[in-house]
Protein backbone atom coordinates (compact mmCIF):
# COMPACT_ATOMS: atom_id res chain seq x y z
CA UNK A 1 0.00 0.00 0.00
CA UNK A 2 1.26 3.39 -0.49
CA UNK A 3 2.57 5.42 2.86
CA UNK A 4 0.51 8.78 2.91
CA UNK A 5 2.35 9.66 6.04
CA UNK A 6 5.73 9.82 3.78
CA UNK A 7 4.75 10.66 0.33
CA UNK A 8 4.93 14.53 -0.15
CA UNK A 9 7.68 15.60 -3.16
CA UNK A 10 8.16 14.55 -6.26
CA UNK A 11 11.24 13.09 -5.28
CA UNK A 12 9.27 10.90 -2.62
CA UNK A 13 6.73 9.81 -5.27
CA UNK A 14 9.51 8.50 -8.07
CA UNK A 15 11.04 7.02 -5.06
CA UNK A 16 8.05 4.90 -3.80
CA UNK A 17 7.08 4.09 -7.36
CA UNK A 18 10.43 2.41 -8.28
CA UNK A 19 9.74 0.45 -5.39
CA UNK A 20 6.46 -0.25 -5.99
CA UNK A 21 7.52 -1.54 -9.73
CA UNK A 22 10.29 -3.34 -8.08
CA UNK A 23 8.18 -5.12 -6.10
CA UNK A 24 5.88 -6.51 -8.58
CA UNK A 25 7.80 -7.36 -11.40
CA UNK A 26 11.38 -7.48 -9.99
CA UNK A 27 15.05 -5.54 -9.92
CA UNK A 28 16.78 -7.01 -13.18
CA UNK A 29 12.98 -7.57 -15.28
CA UNK A 30 13.33 -5.70 -18.64
CA UNK A 31 10.17 -3.93 -17.60
CA UNK A 32 10.80 -2.86 -14.41
CA UNK A 33 14.18 -1.29 -16.30
CA UNK A 34 11.81 0.40 -19.05
CA UNK A 35 9.56 2.11 -16.30
CA UNK A 36 12.16 2.89 -13.91
CA UNK A 37 14.12 4.86 -16.91
CA UNK A 38 10.84 7.07 -17.66
CA UNK A 39 10.73 8.29 -14.00
CA UNK A 40 14.38 9.08 -13.55
CA UNK A 41 13.95 10.89 -16.79
CA UNK A 42 10.97 13.06 -15.49
CA UNK A 43 12.67 13.12 -12.40
CA UNK A 44 15.97 15.08 -13.86
CA UNK A 45 13.60 16.89 -16.16
CA UNK A 46 11.93 18.11 -12.71
CA UNK A 47 15.22 19.57 -11.74
CA UNK A 48 16.56 21.13 -14.96
CA UNK A 49 13.96 22.75 -14.98
CA UNK A 50 13.09 23.74 -11.24
CA UNK A 51 10.04 21.96 -11.06
CA UNK A 52 10.69 19.71 -7.65
CA UNK A 53 8.52 21.94 -5.98
CA UNK A 54 5.85 22.26 -8.31
CA UNK A 55 5.16 18.49 -8.88
CA UNK A 56 2.15 18.67 -10.67
CA UNK A 57 3.20 21.60 -13.34
CA UNK A 58 6.65 19.04 -13.82
CA UNK A 59 4.00 15.46 -14.28
CA UNK A 60 2.21 17.54 -16.81
CA UNK A 61 4.75 19.33 -18.94
CA UNK A 62 6.67 16.11 -19.14
CA UNK A 63 3.90 14.00 -20.03
CA UNK A 64 3.31 16.32 -23.40
CA UNK A 65 7.00 16.05 -23.72
CA UNK A 66 7.35 11.90 -24.22
CA UNK A 67 3.58 11.32 -24.74
CA UNK A 68 3.25 14.23 -27.75
CA UNK A 69 -0.19 15.26 -26.55
CA UNK A 70 -1.59 17.54 -23.56
CA UNK A 71 -1.84 15.59 -20.25
CA UNK A 72 -3.39 13.19 -20.05
CA UNK A 73 -5.01 12.53 -23.76
CA UNK A 74 -4.74 8.79 -25.24
CA UNK A 75 -1.22 8.02 -26.66
CA UNK A 76 -0.93 8.68 -29.88
CA UNK A 77 1.09 5.02 -30.44
CA UNK A 78 2.09 2.20 -29.12
CA UNK A 79 4.80 2.58 -28.10
CA UNK A 80 3.80 5.70 -25.99
CA UNK A 81 1.69 3.87 -23.80
CA UNK A 82 4.28 2.76 -21.28
CA UNK A 83 5.61 6.40 -20.65
CA UNK A 84 1.76 7.50 -20.18
CA UNK A 85 1.13 4.98 -17.92
CA UNK A 86 4.69 5.58 -15.94
CA UNK A 87 3.58 9.44 -15.45
CA UNK A 88 0.35 8.85 -14.15
CA UNK A 89 1.37 5.64 -11.64
CA UNK A 90 3.85 8.42 -9.87
CA UNK A 91 0.98 11.10 -10.22
CA UNK A 92 -1.33 8.67 -8.35
CA UNK A 93 1.33 8.04 -5.87
CA UNK A 94 2.22 11.76 -5.17
CA UNK A 95 -1.85 12.47 -4.67
CA UNK A 96 -1.90 9.48 -1.99
CA UNK A 97 -3.41 6.67 -4.08
CA UNK A 98 -2.60 3.02 -5.44
CA UNK A 99 -1.43 2.71 -9.37
CA UNK A 100 -4.05 1.60 -11.61
CA UNK A 101 -3.52 -1.39 -13.55
CA UNK A 102 -5.33 0.79 -16.55
CA UNK A 103 -5.77 4.53 -17.12
CA UNK A 104 -8.82 5.43 -19.23
CA UNK A 105 -7.76 8.19 -21.71
CA UNK A 106 -10.09 10.91 -23.60
CA UNK A 107 -12.82 10.97 -20.63
CA UNK A 108 -15.94 13.44 -21.59
CA UNK A 109 -15.42 16.60 -19.59
CA UNK A 110 -18.41 17.92 -18.34
CA UNK A 111 -19.23 21.53 -20.05
CA UNK A 112 -18.01 24.28 -17.44
CA UNK A 113 -21.18 25.96 -16.81
CA UNK A 114 -22.34 22.75 -15.40
CA UNK A 115 -19.11 21.43 -13.72
CA UNK A 116 -20.06 22.67 -9.97
CA UNK A 117 -23.62 21.03 -9.99
CA UNK A 118 -22.28 18.32 -11.77
CA UNK A 119 -19.91 18.07 -8.68
CA UNK A 120 -22.71 19.01 -5.91
CA UNK A 121 -24.73 16.12 -7.64
CA UNK A 122 -21.98 13.31 -6.59
CA UNK A 123 -21.62 14.86 -3.43
CA UNK A 124 -25.39 14.11 -2.47
CA UNK A 125 -25.02 10.68 -3.79
CA UNK A 126 -22.16 10.32 -1.48
CA UNK A 127 -24.32 11.61 1.58
CA UNK A 128 -27.05 9.40 0.55
CA UNK A 129 -24.21 6.38 0.94
CA UNK A 130 -24.47 5.52 -3.21
CA UNK A 131 -22.34 3.19 -3.56
CA UNK A 132 -19.32 4.68 -6.10
CA UNK A 133 -20.61 2.69 -9.13
CA UNK A 134 -23.96 4.10 -8.86
CA UNK A 135 -22.50 7.54 -8.57
CA UNK A 136 -19.82 6.46 -11.71
CA UNK A 137 -22.90 5.84 -13.92
CA UNK A 138 -25.41 8.34 -12.91
CA UNK A 139 -22.68 11.35 -13.02
CA UNK A 140 -21.58 10.27 -16.69
CA UNK A 141 -25.30 9.42 -17.28
CA UNK A 142 -26.24 14.02 -16.41
CA UNK A 143 -22.68 14.62 -18.06
CA UNK A 144 -24.19 13.48 -21.37
CA UNK A 145 -27.02 15.72 -20.49
CA UNK A 146 -25.09 18.75 -19.94
CA UNK A 147 -23.12 18.14 -22.88
CA UNK A 148 -26.09 17.58 -25.15
CA UNK A 149 -27.62 21.09 -23.14
CA UNK A 150 -23.92 22.99 -23.97
CA UNK A 151 -24.27 22.20 -27.80
CA UNK A 152 -27.70 23.52 -28.04
CA UNK A 153 -26.58 26.74 -26.05
CA UNK A 154 -28.24 26.36 -22.86
CA UNK A 155 -25.85 27.19 -20.34
CA UNK A 156 -27.79 27.41 -17.02
CA UNK A 157 -30.43 24.82 -15.68
CA UNK A 158 -32.91 28.16 -15.54
CA UNK A 159 -33.07 28.32 -19.24
CA UNK A 160 -34.69 24.83 -19.89
CA UNK A 161 -37.82 24.55 -21.17
CA UNK A 162 -40.72 21.76 -21.93
CA UNK A 163 -40.20 21.71 -25.68
CA UNK A 164 -35.99 21.61 -24.98
CA UNK A 165 -36.26 18.71 -22.47
CA UNK A 166 -38.50 17.08 -25.01
CA UNK A 167 -36.01 17.43 -27.67
CA UNK A 168 -33.52 15.80 -25.73
CA UNK A 169 -35.80 12.90 -24.67
CA UNK A 170 -36.77 12.19 -28.58
CA UNK A 171 -32.86 12.21 -29.19
CA UNK A 172 -32.48 9.22 -27.01
CA UNK A 173 -34.70 7.22 -29.41
CA UNK A 174 -31.96 6.19 -32.28
CA UNK A 175 -29.02 5.60 -29.77
CA UNK A 176 -30.34 3.53 -26.97
CA UNK A 177 -32.47 0.56 -26.12
CA UNK A 178 -35.70 1.14 -24.46
CA UNK A 179 -33.97 -0.57 -21.61
CA UNK A 180 -31.51 2.33 -21.86
CA UNK A 181 -33.37 4.97 -22.57
CA UNK A 182 -35.23 4.78 -19.03
CA UNK A 183 -32.32 4.33 -17.06
CA UNK A 184 -30.84 7.72 -18.48
CA UNK A 185 -34.17 9.64 -17.70
CA UNK A 186 -34.36 7.87 -14.10
CA UNK A 187 -31.37 9.28 -13.84
CA UNK A 188 -32.10 12.90 -14.44
CA UNK A 189 -35.53 12.33 -12.19
CA UNK A 190 -32.99 11.44 -9.47
CA UNK A 191 -30.95 14.48 -10.19
CA UNK A 192 -34.08 16.67 -10.03
CA UNK A 193 -35.52 15.12 -7.11
CA UNK A 194 -33.20 17.22 -5.24
CA UNK A 195 -34.64 20.15 -4.23
CA UNK A 196 -31.77 22.87 -4.84
CA UNK A 197 -31.67 21.24 -8.49
CA UNK A 198 -35.22 21.69 -9.43
CA UNK A 199 -35.63 25.02 -7.85
CA UNK A 200 -33.39 26.35 -10.45
CA UNK A 201 -35.86 25.42 -13.01
CA UNK A 202 -38.61 27.62 -14.20
CA UNK A 203 -41.39 24.85 -14.65
CA UNK A 204 -41.79 21.27 -12.68
CA UNK A 205 -40.17 18.86 -14.38
CA UNK A 206 -41.19 15.81 -12.53
CA UNK A 207 -44.56 15.36 -13.94
CA UNK A 208 -42.54 14.21 -17.38
CA UNK A 209 -40.56 12.01 -15.80
CA UNK A 210 -43.12 10.16 -12.75
CA UNK A 211 -44.55 8.13 -15.91
CA UNK A 212 -41.09 6.26 -16.51
CA UNK A 213 -41.63 2.48 -16.61
CA UNK A 214 -38.94 0.44 -17.34
CA UNK A 215 -39.43 -2.65 -19.63
CA UNK A 216 -38.08 -5.29 -17.23
CA UNK A 217 -38.35 -8.28 -20.00
CA UNK A 218 -36.27 -6.64 -22.32
CA UNK A 219 -33.44 -7.52 -20.39
CA UNK A 220 -31.48 -10.62 -20.74
CA UNK A 221 -32.73 -13.31 -18.90
CA UNK A 222 -29.87 -14.74 -16.46
CA UNK A 223 -31.33 -18.33 -14.85
CA UNK A 224 -29.27 -21.23 -15.18
CA UNK A 225 -31.27 -24.32 -13.73
CA UNK A 226 -29.66 -26.14 -10.49
CA UNK A 227 -27.59 -29.16 -13.23
CA UNK A 228 -26.75 -26.79 -15.46
CA UNK A 229 -24.57 -24.74 -13.19
CA UNK A 230 -23.35 -28.14 -11.88
CA UNK A 231 -22.38 -28.99 -15.28
CA UNK A 232 -20.56 -25.24 -15.65
CA UNK A 233 -18.81 -25.75 -12.45
CA UNK A 234 -17.93 -29.35 -13.51
CA UNK A 235 -16.45 -27.98 -16.13
CA UNK A 236 -13.42 -25.87 -14.56
CA UNK A 237 -10.20 -27.91 -14.13
CA UNK A 238 -9.16 -27.29 -10.43
CA UNK A 239 -5.50 -29.00 -11.21
CA UNK A 240 -4.63 -25.42 -12.53
CA UNK A 241 -4.07 -22.12 -10.11
CA UNK A 242 -6.64 -20.14 -12.39
CA UNK A 243 -9.38 -23.17 -11.82
CA UNK A 244 -8.63 -22.97 -8.37
CA UNK A 245 -8.78 -19.44 -8.64
CA UNK A 246 -11.59 -18.91 -10.44
CA UNK A 247 -13.64 -22.26 -8.84
CA UNK A 248 -13.89 -20.27 -5.78
CA UNK A 249 -15.19 -16.75 -7.12
CA UNK A 250 -18.28 -19.16 -9.02
CA UNK A 251 -18.53 -20.87 -5.72
CA UNK A 252 -19.10 -18.30 -3.80
CA UNK A 253 -21.50 -16.59 -6.30
CA UNK A 254 -23.66 -19.52 -6.82
CA UNK A 255 -23.89 -20.73 -3.20
CA UNK A 256 -23.94 -17.05 -1.31
CA UNK A 257 -25.44 -14.67 -4.22
CA UNK A 258 -22.16 -12.51 -3.60
CA UNK A 259 -21.32 -10.05 -6.34
CA UNK A 260 -18.66 -9.53 -8.19
CA UNK A 261 -17.66 -6.79 -6.39
CA UNK A 262 -17.78 -8.53 -2.89
CA UNK A 263 -16.12 -11.33 -4.08
CA UNK A 264 -13.02 -9.18 -5.09
CA UNK A 265 -13.03 -6.73 -1.44
CA UNK A 266 -13.03 -10.29 0.29
CA UNK A 267 -10.98 -9.44 2.92
CA UNK A 268 -8.61 -12.62 5.55
CA UNK A 269 -10.18 -10.71 8.20
CA UNK A 270 -13.69 -11.56 7.17
CA UNK A 271 -13.31 -15.17 7.68
CA UNK A 272 -13.54 -16.76 10.94
CA UNK A 273 -11.74 -19.89 10.74
CA UNK A 274 -12.85 -21.15 14.08
CA UNK A 275 -17.00 -20.03 14.21
CA UNK A 276 -16.57 -21.26 10.02
CA UNK A 277 -18.43 -17.77 9.27
CA UNK A 278 -18.02 -15.13 6.28
CA UNK A 279 -19.04 -11.78 7.44
CA UNK A 280 -18.97 -8.38 4.82
CA UNK A 281 -20.50 -5.52 4.57
CA UNK A 282 -21.41 -5.56 1.18
CA UNK A 283 -19.91 -2.48 -1.72
CA UNK A 284 -23.27 -1.73 -3.19
CA UNK A 285 -25.81 -1.75 -0.19
CA UNK A 286 -23.60 -0.93 2.71
CA UNK A 287 -25.49 -4.14 4.64
CA UNK A 288 -23.23 -6.37 6.63
CA UNK A 289 -24.17 -10.10 5.89
CA UNK A 290 -22.87 -13.29 7.89
CA UNK A 291 -22.32 -16.18 6.04
CA UNK A 292 -21.48 -19.66 6.93
CA UNK A 293 -18.91 -21.18 5.44
CA UNK A 294 -20.39 -24.99 3.99
CA UNK A 295 -17.68 -27.87 3.18
CA UNK A 296 -17.52 -27.62 -0.51
CA UNK A 297 -16.60 -23.68 0.26
CA UNK A 298 -14.06 -24.73 2.72
CA UNK A 299 -12.25 -27.14 0.80
CA UNK A 300 -12.25 -24.74 -2.03
CA UNK A 301 -10.56 -21.91 -0.24
CA UNK A 302 -8.30 -23.95 1.54
CA UNK A 303 -6.94 -25.48 -1.78
CA UNK A 304 -6.85 -21.70 -3.73
CA UNK A 305 -4.82 -20.40 -0.51
CA UNK A 306 -2.66 -23.39 -0.68
CA UNK A 307 -2.65 -23.64 -3.90
CA UNK A 308 -2.82 -20.93 -5.94
CA UNK A 309 -2.72 -17.53 -4.48
CA UNK A 310 0.78 -16.20 -4.68
CA UNK A 311 2.79 -15.55 -1.48
CA UNK A 312 2.71 -12.11 -1.32
CA UNK A 313 1.78 -10.22 1.60
CA UNK A 314 -2.06 -8.67 0.91
CA UNK A 315 -5.00 -8.34 2.99
CA UNK A 316 -7.62 -9.64 0.17
CA UNK A 317 -8.00 -12.91 -0.35
CA UNK A 318 -8.08 -12.72 -4.54
CA UNK A 319 -4.95 -11.65 -5.70
CA UNK A 320 -4.14 -11.59 -9.66
CA UNK A 321 -2.06 -14.66 -10.84
CA UNK A 322 0.30 -12.65 -13.01
CA UNK A 323 2.46 -9.82 -11.68
CA UNK A 324 2.16 -7.75 -10.63
CA UNK A 325 0.61 -9.64 -7.69
CA UNK A 326 -2.09 -7.34 -7.09
CA UNK A 327 -5.93 -7.33 -5.94
CA UNK A 328 -8.59 -7.31 -9.04
CA UNK A 329 -10.27 -4.01 -9.85
CA UNK A 330 -13.48 -3.02 -8.19
CA UNK A 331 -14.27 -2.88 -12.05
CA UNK A 332 -13.31 -6.61 -12.63
CA UNK A 333 -16.26 -8.68 -13.58
CA UNK A 334 -15.06 -12.07 -14.81
CA UNK A 335 -17.65 -12.27 -17.59
CA UNK A 336 -15.42 -12.92 -20.44
CA UNK A 337 -13.11 -15.40 -18.04
CA UNK A 338 -16.35 -17.56 -17.03
CA UNK A 339 -18.15 -17.75 -20.12
CA UNK A 340 -15.77 -20.52 -21.68
CA UNK A 341 -16.93 -22.66 -19.27
CA UNK A 342 -20.16 -22.67 -20.08
CA UNK A 343 -19.09 -23.50 -23.88
CA UNK A 344 -17.53 -26.62 -22.50
CA UNK A 345 -20.50 -27.71 -20.17
CA UNK A 346 -22.77 -27.56 -23.40
CA UNK A 347 -25.02 -25.12 -21.63
CA UNK A 348 -27.03 -22.83 -23.90
CA UNK A 349 -26.49 -19.07 -23.19
CA UNK A 350 -27.90 -17.93 -26.58
CA UNK A 351 -30.20 -14.66 -25.07
CA UNK A 352 -28.77 -14.81 -21.61
CA UNK A 353 -25.90 -13.30 -19.46
CA UNK A 354 -23.30 -15.84 -18.59
CA UNK A 355 -20.96 -14.25 -16.20
CA UNK A 356 -20.69 -14.27 -12.23
CA UNK A 357 -23.63 -12.13 -12.16
CA UNK A 358 -26.14 -14.94 -13.57
CA UNK A 359 -24.70 -17.82 -10.92
CA UNK A 360 -26.04 -14.92 -8.77
CA UNK A 361 -29.68 -14.74 -10.86
CA UNK A 362 -29.67 -18.84 -10.30
CA UNK A 363 -29.55 -18.88 -7.04
CA UNK A 364 -32.43 -16.44 -6.71
CA UNK A 365 -34.44 -18.44 -8.46
CA UNK A 366 -33.55 -21.98 -7.51
CA UNK A 367 -34.66 -20.65 -4.37
CA UNK A 368 -37.60 -19.50 -4.99
CA UNK A 369 -38.41 -22.85 -6.92
CA UNK A 370 -37.86 -24.63 -3.80
CA UNK A 371 -40.52 -22.54 -1.93
CA UNK A 372 -38.23 -19.90 -0.41
CA UNK A 373 -40.25 -16.20 0.35
CA UNK A 374 -39.27 -13.93 -1.57
CA UNK A 375 -38.88 -12.06 1.26
CA UNK A 376 -36.16 -14.84 2.27
CA UNK A 377 -34.55 -14.16 -0.50
CA UNK A 378 -33.85 -10.29 -0.39
CA UNK A 379 -32.36 -11.48 2.99
CA UNK A 380 -29.87 -13.69 1.56
CA UNK A 381 -29.25 -11.71 -1.59
CA UNK A 382 -28.59 -8.83 0.36
CA UNK A 383 -31.21 -6.55 -1.38
CA UNK A 384 -32.58 -3.69 0.20
CA UNK A 385 -35.61 -4.76 -0.44
CA UNK A 386 -38.16 -7.64 -2.51
CA UNK A 387 -38.78 -5.43 -5.07
CA UNK A 388 -35.03 -5.67 -6.08
CA UNK A 389 -35.03 -9.39 -5.49
CA UNK A 390 -38.20 -9.96 -8.07
CA UNK A 391 -36.23 -8.14 -11.13
CA UNK A 392 -33.70 -11.57 -10.53
CA UNK A 393 -36.52 -13.95 -10.34
CA UNK A 394 -39.22 -11.93 -13.59
CA UNK A 395 -38.87 -15.04 -16.01
CA UNK A 396 -41.38 -17.37 -13.17
CA UNK A 397 -44.38 -15.89 -14.15
CA UNK A 398 -46.62 -18.20 -12.10
CA UNK A 399 -43.96 -18.10 -8.99
CA UNK A 400 -43.85 -14.18 -9.28
CA UNK A 401 -47.72 -14.21 -9.53
CA UNK A 402 -47.68 -16.36 -5.54
CA UNK A 403 -44.40 -14.10 -4.57
CA UNK A 404 -46.41 -11.05 -4.59
CA UNK A 405 -48.92 -12.10 -2.22
CA UNK A 406 -46.10 -12.59 0.35
CA UNK A 407 -45.09 -8.82 0.04
CA UNK A 408 -46.67 -6.88 2.99
CA UNK A 409 -48.41 -3.69 1.72
CA UNK A 410 -46.99 -0.77 2.92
Amino acid sequence: MIDSNHTTTLSDAILRFKEYITQNHGSDNATSKAYIRIADGLERYAIENNLCTFAEKAIQEYYGLVVGVPSFEAPPLKVKERPARTIRMIQDILNYEEPKRRYINNLLECPLPYQAILSRYETLMKADQKSSGTIRTRSGRMKMFFIYLAEIKCYFLQTITPGLFADYVSSLNDRYSSQGKTSILYTIRNFFSYDEFSEMLTFDLLPFLSGIHSKKHERLPSFYTAEEVRRIMNAVDRNTPWGKTVYLMMLLACVYGLRSSDIIALDFDDINWEKRTITIMQVKTHKEVYLPITDEVLFAMLDYIKNARPKVENPKVFIRLKKPHIPYSKNDHFGDKIFPYFEIAGVDTKGKHHGLHSLRHSLATSLLDIGTPVNEISVILGHTSAASTKTYIWSDIEHLRIAALEVPEK
